[in-house]
């Protein structure tokens, strides 16, 4: 696979669907990030599109498990949760003093190059968003 005209490294895992699979996310994030070179700290902007995608996946989502995938090449890493099921269409809202949930896809937005989804047969969506590596 390639990203970024480089050859990437891939972790994929299938994750709880619940609140302790977001820090395993990151750190399934850093993997990716030193495996493909360079250092595996934790990058700021990766671990706010990492927790961010997956808190929806858990929120929204139905089933007992969520697919996570990281792919990280020299100057891109594209992070795709994929879950069964979505009660919502993943949207970008604006923020508001009456509804302050739901701003996470405008978080995910304003750190990402580009995010998306792709809805799956099956019932499943896949929520993806491609960050710049630092330096």
């Amino acid at each position: 696979m390639q990203i970024d005209g480089w050859a990437t490294v891939r972790v994929e895992e299938r994750l709880p669907r619940r609140r302790a699979a977001v820090p395993r996310a990151r750190a399934l994030a850093n993997e990716a990030l030193g495996r493909a070179g360079g250092p595996a700290d934790d990058d700021q902007e990766l671990a706010l599109v990492v927790t961010e995608l997956v808190a929806n996946a858990i929120r929204h989502g139905r089933g007992r498990r969520i697919a996570l995938r990281v792919e990280a090449g020299t100057r891109l890493v594209r992070v795709e949760v994929e879950n069964r099921c979505w009660t919502t269409r993943p949207r970008r809202r604006l923020a508001s003093e009456v509804c302050p949930p739901g701003r996470g896809l405008a978080l995910v937005a304003a750190c990402s190059r580009a995010w998306g989804f792709v809805s799956g047969g099956g019932g499943t969506t896949r929520v993806w968003a491609e960050v710049d590596r630092p330096g």
